[in-house]
């Protein structure tokens, strides 16, 4: 659809005239949602883009400013006037502007907070106050409450009231004097309920809630179990504070997940988009790890120096390394991802962690058994066509295959599925037993094992 409009839309930015552009852009994007208006100022040039958003409609100029990322709408920001930025800032809700005020840089904060009225202000600051990663940091502190004292048809009174400054009306809370949250209703259990009963009659006193301080994936857990429209957030003596919408928790989760996908990769989260994202920052993030990941296998080498007189002697043990280590790392790495992505939607909890033992000794005993027969195979396959290599003992060398495909599988599922549950329970991020870390783990202990094992099966025959 924006694809299709560009053409005229650029059209509208050659006239030069304020009114007609203005005209012009009005009639282009009267039936495009503001997500679309957004894409659409993607698609431009920067400095077409400004004019373009100037060229907007108040409301809409709103809407499509809060669709944009972070980085583009701080290059908005740089570039609109204060009487155009003032409106802007006003109309978004009190989140995205929070998440905005925390984005940019110390000064450009301080240059647009006087364009703010006091309670804004005062509003942005307060949300700041919440360390990031928090409830408080998502929250929205625009929605709507009622007292406990008022009747039906006073409440709706007063809801049509403020309705049009809040973020929703489909859930409204009920607060008594010091605002502390003492029930909650919905809009249709206001509706449909007889106008002069009180609130306090028709509202639940039981609410599931949240503190500004918990995680924000916390809420969203909450959210998505109770398949609630907006969660309430409160203070220690239960003050309402804001609320985190569904759409909230959507970036939420989507910000979590790519977080957890980067960190599985071997890689520092990313808090810009790939493209946006320095070239000297993306080094920083994905050196670190490799560097780490480099220091693990210099231990695989010393580990391999260590058995460097088996492998002179029976130097058909060295053609196997590549395949019985490798089998490990991706035994343990699909462990680690498996448990990583448990742990995250509550399907496992850190009490969990026998049962997780029990059911990945025996998945790995059966996968290693899987790849050993193939492994065994291989190794009288080999021997057949050449048994010189094997001196006559292609069998055994074939047994000691199997067993340590067996042993190291059982062991890279173990140690893949214990890693993120250890983290979690040392209070730091399960997605940090990430992939290649996991890999590079079993890859210096299946050295060990490996020719612990050859040693032990092999002695007095090939060594």
């Amino acid at each position: 659809m924006t694809s299709l409009l560009l053409p005229e839309v650029k059209d509208a930015l050659r006239s030069g005239d304020e009114k007609i552009l203005a005209e012009s852009v009005a009639a282009l994007t009267q039936e495009l949602l503001a997500a679309d208006i957004a894409d659409l100022l993607l698609t431009l040039e920067h400095d077409d883009a400004v004019k373009l958003f100037k060229a907007l409609e108040p409301r809409k100029r709103v809407h499509a400013f809060e669709f944009l990322g972070l980085e583009e709408q701080e290059k908005l920001v740089e570039n609109l006037g204060a009487d155009t930025l003032g409106s802007v800032l006003d109309g978004m809700s009190s989140d995205d502007r929070a998440d905005l005020f925390r984005y940019l840089p110390e000064a450009a904060r301080e240059r647009l907070y006087p364009m703010l009225a006091q309670a804004e202000r005062n509003d942005v600051k307060r949300l700041l106050e919440f360390k990031e990663g928090t409830a408080g940091s998502v929250m929205s502190t625009e929605y709507a409450t009622i007292r406990p004292d008022m009747t039906v048809s006073e409440a709706l009174e007063h809801l049509r009231h403020v309705a049009p400054q809040r973020e929703t009306i489909y859930v409204l809370f009920v607060v008594d004097d010091q605002r502390r949250l003492v029930g909650v209703v919905s809009l249709r259990e206001l509706i449909t309920a007889v106008t002069g009963s009180r609130v306090s009659s028709i509202m639940r006193r039981e609410v599931i809630s949240a503190r500004a301080t918990a995680d924000r994936e916390e809420v969203a857990a909450l959210i998505s179990k109770y398949d609630f429209l907006a969660l309430p957030i409160v203070d220690e003596n239960d003050v309402m504070l804001g609320i985190v919408t569904h759409d909230d928790v959507i970036d939420v989760i989507k910000a979590e997940a790519t977080e957890d996908a980067q960190k599985v990769g071997g890689v520092e989260a990313l808090e810009l988009p790939y493209l946006e994202t320095p070239v000297l920052t993306m080094v920083r993030k994905r050196g670190l790890w490799l560097v780490l990941l480099f220091v693990g296998q210099m231990f695989t080498a010393n580990a391999m120096s260590h058995f460097e007189n088996e492998i002179m002697v029976a130097l058909v043990l060295a053609l196997f390394v590549p395949m019985i280590i490798s089998s490990g790392g991706n035994s343990g790495g699909q462990a680690a991802s498996l448990i990583i992505r448990a742990l995250a939607v509550g399907e496992v909890r850190i009490s969990d962690w026998w049962r997780v033992v029990r059911r990945e000794v025996i998945t790995g005993l059966m996968l290693g058994g899987l790849l050993g027969v193939l492994g065994f195979v291989q190794v009288l396959v080999r021997a057949w066509f050449s048994p010189q290599e094997y001196r006559g003992h292609g069998m055994l060398v074939a047994a000691t295959i199997t067993v340590s495909l067996v042993v190291i599988v059982m062991w890279g599922s173990l140690a893949g599925s214990m890693l993120p549950i250890l983290l979690k329970r040392l209070g730091l991020d399960p997605a940090t037993s990430s992939t290649p870390f996991v890999a590079t783990l079993c890859d210096v202990t299946g050295i060990v094992i490996y020719f612990a094992i050859a040693i032990f099966m092999l002695r007095g025959t090939l060594l």
